[in-house]
């Protein structure tokens, strides 16, 4: 956690001589890391219009930046990074995940491969390479990268989550059949998800989707614990409202 003492005194010293590069650097740092984006963006701003600005304030305003959504900007200073730090696993990481929102996965794929060679039991690397892969429709390596990152993080529920969503593709054949086999694996793997993120509603409702699909009468259990879970969440006004309709369905199929 971010020093606030030392936030104080590193403001004070960019007030006293703003031309302080050093001093400044180490206050985006330390912005960052205690979430103040506002202020980082402020701070950084002023170190990029430096002639050289240095390759650390290129990844830091990477992840600002990409904390307000703007992934353009975002990819282009982790690029910038990148070209000052060729060999940085945190700048390819970070590049990675925002190429993947800014739609190339492709490209992320490769940043978070270099990203993993780099620096050996990262498990949210492995999360990030997998996701990448999930968004090519590459599943069966999707699947591989969630079971290491779930290797090196027992406890990673969002990791659990996607695995699952890769199966349930993988058990939805083009021809519209189902592979029972696979959409089971999607099952065990929602299970786990919720069994290490109690109530967790997005892993409920994709269970619930799941079963509605193998048109078994556990979803209808499900889709009342999504419900409960989901019931108090903003977020989840329009899944909840389907969630209703989807149960209705699913108990008239069953009659």
């Amino acid at each position: 956690m971010a020093d606030e003492a030392e936030i104080i005194r590193l403001q004070q010293a960019v007030e006293a001589d703003p031309a302080d590069g050093e001093a400044r650097l180490a206050l985006l740092q330390l912005l960052v890391e205690a979430e103040r984006w506002k202020e980082a963006e402020e701070v950084g701003d002023v170190l990029l219009q430096e002639e050289s600005a240095p390759g650390a304030a290129h990844a830091l305003m990477g992840i600002v930046y990409g904390k307000d959504r703007r992934w353009d900007a975002a990819v282009g200073q982790c690029r910038q990074a990148l070209e000052k730090q060729p060999d940085d696993p945190l700048v390819l990481f970070n590049l990675g995940t925002l190429l993947v929102q800014q739609g190339d996965p492709q490209a992320a794929i490769e940043h978070l491969e270099k990203a993993i060679e780099l620096r050996a039991g990262w498990a949210e690397a492995h999360y990030a390479l997998g996701t990448a892969l999930l968004h090519r429709e590459r599943y069966r390596e999707a699947i591989n990268a969630y079971d290491e990152a779930i290797e090196l993080r027992p406890t990673y529920p969002e990791a659990e989550f996607n695995r699952g969503n890769a199966y349930a593709m993988r058990g939805l054949e083009s021809n519209g059949t189902m592979d029972y086999y696979e959409l089971d694996c999607a099952v065990q793997a929602y299970k786990k998800a919720i069994q290490k993120r109690p109530g967790y509603p997005a892993a409920l409702y994709n269970l619930g989707m799941v079963y509605k699909r193998m048109n078994s009468s556990e979803g209808l259990r499900v889709w009342d614990e999504y419900m409960e879970a989901a019931r108090p969440l903003p977020e989840e006004t329009i899944w909840w409202a389907r969630a209703q309709e989807f149960k209705a369905d699913l108990q008239d199929r069953l009659k």
